[in-house]
């Protein structure tokens, strides 16, 4: 088989009444005493492609049966019978995904999920040295706005107001005509992911998180407004709502780590009470 697996079939022939028993049993191709059936391959075609894209898939599916063919068939010629022996391999693997699955469902069926905010800021407040920022932050609102939007300029100045008639009327306009938007107060991002929104150069990042004002960058497409309300720069220990995302996950984690100890614990103590697992 030098020129890869041919087929034969024309467009008409493989893509007509699947439901016929007879084209479904039809073997595409054979590598040895292996054969390859119509009605397996169908199953892989993938729905809504044109006939030439599909043929052009069936080729190449074909010769990429028969390449693992071949290779199935040298390794079972060549190989040792030791070398060919996994039972051990297989039952490990089965038993490791055994295990998995059991401790899976066992967690979510007894893990408790909720972390109480007295708990986040207990830890968040004992760790004096964890939580320090590896890149500057800043908590702030912006809004990316084509430059041909209709009252721009409005838009602008509602964004840059303190009133709570400009700020219901700034997010009406929003949620018609942003692109993207944030406009509480209290969301905190890196400046690095703020930069693949807002087009600022990467030397203005402390100069930004600095400037408490509206700013406004422009490019040939949009009007980016950003406001800054507060930041905390590379070295600092990270604001407690920063932070709470990585305090409740962790917080989760040693329970779940408790939990399983728990549980192996428990299971060999029932084993040696029933009897069911002694030590000679």
């Amino acid at each position: 088989m030098t020129g890869g697996v041919l087929f034969g079939l024309s467009s008409c022939q493989f893509f007509g009444d699947s439901a016929n028993d007879d084209l479904e049993g039809e073997p595409l191709a054979r590598v040895y005493n292996r054969y390859l059936y119509k009605n397996e391959l169908l199953r892989y075609i993938p729905k809504e492609i044109s006939e030439a894209d599909s043929l052009a898939f069936v080729q190449n599916y074909i010769n990429s049966w028969a390449k693992d063919q071949l290779m199935i068939y040298k390794a079972e010629y060549n190989l040792t019978e030791k070398q060919k022996n996994f039972e051990e391999q297989i039952e490990a693997y089965r038993n490791d995904l055994l295990k998995f699955k059991y401790k899976q469902e066992y967690i979510r069926q007894t893990l408790d999920t909720i972390v109480q905010d007295s708990s986040i800021l207990n830890n968040y407040q004992g760790s004096s040295n964890n939580f320090i920022l590896k890149e500057n932050i800043a908590r702030v609102r912006y809004m990316v706005v084509n430059n041909e939007a209709p009252q721009l300029k409005q838009a602008i100045k509602w964004f840059a107001s303190s009133k709570e008639d400009s700020k219901e009327k700034l997010e009406d306009y929003a949620l018609k005509y942003a692109y993207q938007f944030t406009l509480t107060d209290s969301n905190w991002f890196a400046i690095s992911n703020l930069q693949t929104i807002i087009p600022f150069e990467e030397t203005d990042q402390e100069k930004i998180a600095k400037n408490t004002t509206v700013l406004q960058f422009k490019d040939a497409t949009n009007v980016y407004l950003v406001q800054i309300w507060d930041a905390k720069l590379k070295g600092e220990k990270a604001p407690l709502p920063y932070a709470t995302g990585v305090i409740r996950n962790t917080l989760i984690n040693q329970r779940k780590l408790k939990l399983l100890a728990k549980l192996e614990n428990n299971l060999l103590d029932d084993a040696t009470g029933k009897n069911e697992f002694e030590i000679y």
